[in-house]
């Protein structure tokens, strides 16, 4: 059993939407002298006629914003879990210059992994579900509850928003886990002893569909609390598996749900085209409601995704990942379509 956290956490990441009056509490605003190493860097990049996978943190060499990089990522490591980067000048850059500029404010941060068994390690987050009606939950357009995704930092760039709907939601897991100790205590055990995950038919060659271990919700590990939680994978797993949960785990993960999305908890806006969030994994749940485009109108909503592994970074129990290694790995014969095999041969037995 996992070392459990019995006292009240007074930290940076332990915030609430009601703490905040204006975006200007968690927000970063950039301009001319990011807009001019930007630019220095791109120049450098085509220069050397690097594409995207070739560019590592040493490519793109922004020595007039490192002490700003650097802010950032202390923030989201040490600090609150996430910031709002606002300020990126559409109109500036093409498509492809953004997607470059953002990956290499990823590499001075982590290490961009591939999100799917597409190996797409710069994601891109549109409303596939037209012709992919079983399309992952980043590739399709129905509203997601809170959850983590499965690398260290996770950020999304807004290139275009929806006709209506696409709000982004972001709640504290230290602030969710205070909530339990105070109210209901004796949900912590299953929360720390955690749950068997479906991989979402994106396993790799020769692993289980279900993981072999329990993967925590929550852990506590040098004296830091870090969540990892997809319900529907748990839930899922459990099924494939032909078990059931407990009344006692139902009812933890019933409240841990409850207050995550508890109104004076959930921080919720848009992300608006040009900003940029970045969010530690660990530490940050976040969601996304239902939208819907109208393309003919002009409106689809478009965002970049990053996945960054964080060598050394947070301590965190290796059972919290579902795979061996950081990511998904590349598989060039599936589609990320959050059902997979094993669980669609559940559904129909």
């Amino acid at each position: 059993m996992m070392e459990i956290c019995r006292e009240h956490v007074d930290h940076p990441s332990a915030w609430k939407a009601s703490d905040s009056t204006s975006p200007d509490d968690y927000a970063f605003d950039i301009g001319p002298k990011h807009y001019a190493a930007f630019d220095a860097a791109l120049e450098t990049i085509r220069r050397q006629e690097l594409s995207l996978d070739d560019i590592e943190k040493e490519h793109f060499a922004v020595p007039q914003i490192a002490d700003d990089l650097a802010q950032l990522f202390d923030e989201i490591q040490n600090g609150r879990g996430f910031v709002l980067i606002r300020g990126f000048p559409l109109d500036r850059y093409s498509e492809e210059d953004l997607g470059l500029i953002y990956w290499g404010i990823g590499t001075h941060m982590g290490i961009g992994v591939s999100q799917s068994v597409m190996g797409d390690r710069l994601g891109h987050v549109m409303d596939h579900s037209h012709n992919d009606p079983n399309a992952r939950a980043y590739r399709n357009k129905q509203d997601l509850s809170l959850h983590t995704d499965l690398s260290e930092i996770v950020s999304l760039f807004s290139l275009a928003t929806a006709k209506s709907g696409g709000l982004s939601q972001f709640s504290s897991v230290v602030s969710i886990h205070n909530e339990i100790l105070k109210n209901h205590p004796e949900y912590l055990e299953p929360l720390y002893t955690g749950f068997r995950y479906y991989r979402a038919g994106e396993e790799e060659p020769g692993e289980n569909p279900v993981t072999p271990w329990n993967v925590p919700v929550l852990a506590y590990q040098e004296g830091l609390i870090s969540a990892r939680y997809v319900r529907s994978y748990l839930e899922n797993g459990a099924e494939v598996l032909g078990q059931s949960l407990s009344e006692l785990e139902r009812r933890a993960l019933d409240y841990f749900d409850e207050v995550a999305k508890r109104e004076d908890i959930v921080l919720e806006f848009l992300i608006e085209p040009g900003q940029v969030v970045f969010q530690n994994n660990y530490v940050v749940l976040h969601a996304r409601s239902a939208f819907e485009d109208d393309v003919e109108a002009g409106y689809r909503r478009h965002l970049l995704r990053l996945w960054l592994d964080v060598p050394n970074g947070r301590p965190a129990p290796k059972e919290m990942h579902l795979h061996a290694g950081p990511g998904i790995m590349r598989q060039a014969d599936k589609r990320p379509s959050g059902e997979g095999t094993a669980y669609k041969a559940h559904l129909e037995s």
